[in-house]
């Protein structure tokens, strides 16, 4: 089975208001060419976009209740190309694989899945591709790291890059209790 690695690095533009910032990886991935992911390319109320484009790979956004500075999976919308991709999770699932979030693009089943219980460990699979992405280092360090079982496309790239400006914690059960609860505070917050 092929493997490949690519590595996209971390990067901030702090200019103007704090609402402007932005922030996302860029980098080369091989044949694939260059790739930027943004977050929050936009803002829509209480929602944020995060965006990917590039050479090859097809514009791909996430929309979703903001957690942060990206969206989460609450109330999430995918467009791969433009056309709008349906997600599916069981949110009461008692394992990763079965916290799983599904979709399908262009005719391809995936799911997006945490590969441990550390909130920096995920892989994309479809049948015959595996995408793992490793998030790690800190501040100007920081990276994603990708890194690719079988014959993935532009398509597989895309998705695997919107995903590291996703807040995906709900994929672990610690990780939505802990989402749980901050959500809460932030609630109460709100009747103050």
């Amino acid at each position: 089975m092929q493997q490949h690695t690519y590595t996209l690095d971390h990067w901030e533009d702090r200019s103007g208001h704090r609402l402007t910032w932005k922030f996302g990886y860029w980098g080369t991935a091989g044949e694939f060419g260059r790739i930027e992911v943004v977050y929050p390319s936009s803002r829509h109320g209480d929602r944020h976009v995060t965006e990917v484009r590039g050479d090859t790979v097809p514009v791909t956004s996430f929309m979703g209740w903001a957690y942060g500075r990206k969206p989460s999976l609450y109330i999430a919308e995918l467009s791969v190309g433009g056309a709008g991709v349906r997600l599916k999770r069981n949110r009461w699932a008692q394992t990763r694989a079965g916290r799983a979030l599904r979709m399908q693009v262009t005719g391809r089943e995936y799911r997006y899945l945490a590969t441990s219980a550390r909130h920096r460990d995920r892989a994309l699979i479809r049948n015959g591709v595996e995408v793992r992405i490793l998030r790690h280092g800190s501040g100007a360090r920081k990276k994603a790291t990708f890194t690719v079982l079988g014959q993935a496309d532009a398509t597989d790239l895309a998705l695997a890059a919107v995903m590291c400006g996703v807040n995906t914690r709900n994929l672990t059960r610690a990780g939505a209790v802990r989402a749980f609860f901050a959500r809460s505070l932030q609630w109460l917050d709100v009747f103050q």
